[in-house]
């Protein structure tokens, strides 16, 4: 087998920004001495399956992985074919358990388009390797599930029983899946991977005691500085007037529960169920989006609902456009910013200023400066700005849409802005990580 590979990844180039000062929201991991890859992230790592009797073959694998230590972002999947002929392979891939799904993994619909389709190369050690077209995050302590497909046969070890441990990487455990004779059709058996995944773990930040001063504060005087090539055409109209309200018995099927952090606060699921904990309980929901978050922008404004208890959100995991430090602010104003004017400053409460090293396809955990309440059916809406930008899902959905929930809260679609308060720009999902109490 080849030797696992400690280089970072192109994204992280060789000239990257010095570390942040002390006071800057860094990981207590930060390795001394290492400005060439982000606080908190991991060298590149490849874990390869403990040896099994892979004489079973099939034409469509599905299995699960739960991240332990912290998230765990994929940058190929090999496996193990029939023969050594080229073959198309298509690789999918979900948060969630695939035994949540409307289809429990057999209907094309609970997965979407693959994140690999292609030809996979071959490796020194006989396997073929889908190098994925994008990284897959797993948050810390949630499942994900994959499926492999295709035309020729994946070899594979027989399993006992489904959805038990196979193997544990230390970093994330490979839970036993299973075959199917044709793609998404006919299960055979249990089925344990066979293969490798080559990954790195990021562990978040969380936001130190002390905040430093700025010199940048939200203000219409400092929005020149914020985009210097846009122009500062009047804002248009933030929303139409006419756009219903959704209840949240409205809700949308969404992708399947997640099961429960194993740290102290309980993992949220997808869905509308799970998430535990009863009073005073802290606990994380992650938004089913976070693979599909492609786009940026300087500020990303949503709302939440709660339904039938009270909520108090007391920090937000966020996503950067790139490898660098960045002012953000997080603010956020009882109501739909429908019923106010939300493109005016004095209408919100910030609850979080501060310099913030973000990056792309890594949730980067902030605390808020103090706790957001929302009373049971109330709705709360949360405006998150970066001066050099925060990605978030494109949505085609309606604004104000429910496009996801928690068992104690809705989602729903917002919009962009180009812009400190200025200048909404297109219709957006929040995509990222809620902490939150009940």
């Amino acid at each position: 087998l080849p030797p696992s590979d400690t280089l970072m990844p192109s994204t992280f180039p060789s000239g990257s920004p010095s570390l942040p000062p002390s006071d800057t929201l860094i990981p207590s991991t930060i390795p001394s001495g290492s400005p060439s890859k982000p606080p908190g992230k991991s060298p590149t790592k490849k874990f390869i399956t403990t040896d099994k009797n892979a004489d079973q073959r099939a034409k469509g694998i599905m299995y699960q992985l739960q991240a332990d230590t912290g998230d765990v972002i994929i940058e190929s999947i090999s496996f193990k074919k029939k023969d050594d002929r080229n073959t198309n392979v298509q690789v999918y891939f979900q948060l969630g358990s695939y035994q949540d799904f409307p289809g429990q993994g057999m209907d094309p619909n609970d997965w979407g388009p693959p994140v690999f389709n292609g030809t996979p190369a071959r490796t020194s050690s006989g396997l073929r390797e889908a190098a994925l077209d994008d990284v897959l995050t797993i948050p810390k302590g949630e499942m994900a599930s994959i499926y492999l497909s295709g035309k020729r046969e994946f070899m594979f070890g027989k399993g006992v029983q489904e959805f038990t441990v196979a193997d544990d990487a230390g970093d994330f455990k490979i839970f036993t899946g299973a075959a199917t004779k044709n793609v998404f059709q006919q299960r055979l058996m249990n089925a344990e991977f066979f293969g490798g995944i080559t990954y790195y773990t990021y562990t978040a930040a969380t936001k130190v005691t002390s905040t430093p001063s700025l010199s940048l504060s939200p203000s219409s005087s400092t929005l020149s500085s914020l985009s210097p090539n846009e122009d500062d055409t009047s804002s248009p109209s933030l929303l139409p007037s006419n756009v219903p309200s959704l209840s949240p018995s409205e809700v949308p099927s969404l992708s399947p529960s997640l099961s429960p952090s194993s740290s102290s606060s309980s993992e949220d699921d997808g869905g509308d169920g799970g998430g535990g904990g009863g009073d005073n309980s802290a606990k994380v929901y992650t938004t089913p989006n976070v693979n599909k978050a492609g786009a940026g922008a300087k500020g990303v404004m949503f709302s939440i609902t709660a339904k039938s208890k009270e909520v108090s959100i007391t920090g937000l995991g966020i996503m950067g456009e790139e490898f660098k430090e960045s002012d953000v602010w997080i603010y956020y104003q009882y109501g739909s910013y429908e019923d106010f004017d939300a493109l005016d400053e004095g209408e919100w409460v910030e609850v979080f200023k501060d310099k913030v090293l973000l990056a792309p396809n890594v949730l980067v955990d902030v605390e808020l400066d103090e706790g957001i309440t929302i009373p049971a059916d109330g709705t709360v809406s949360l405006y998150v700005v970066s001066k050099k930008g925060v990605l978030y899902t494109e949505s085609s959905d309606d604004q104000f849409d429910i496009y996801a929930a928690s068992e104690d809260f809705s989602l729903r679609v917002g919009t962009t802005t180009k812009k400190e308060f200025e200048k909404p720009d297109k219709l957006a999902e929040f995509a990222g990580r809620i902490m939150y109490e009940t």
